[in-house]
């Protein structure tokens, strides 16, 4: 039977996650697989107390969409 990750440890997991560069949220949510929209709640929150940035970018799109790029601040 799998154990839930508490969200502290969720928050550990992204910033642990985000020490090698920017990585996009999907591409985060594959590595840690971990839900998107738990990945962008915790992410949001620690947006909120400065600790990492969401930026949405074009940049490097395949498909002309944007996409969530998160990195440390």
């Amino acid at each position: 039977m799998k154990k839930y990750s508490s969200g502290l440890e969720i928050k550990k997991k992204i910033v642990n996650a985000l020490q090698k560069g920017p990585i996009s949220l999907r591409k985060l949510e594959t590595k840690l697989n971990i839900g998107y929209n738990t990945l962008k709640r915790h992410s949001e929150e620690l947006e909120y107390f400065k600790i990492i940035k969401i930026e949405k970018t074009k940049e490097g799109s395949k498909n002309g969409r944007a996409y969530l790029l998160i990195s440390l601040n």
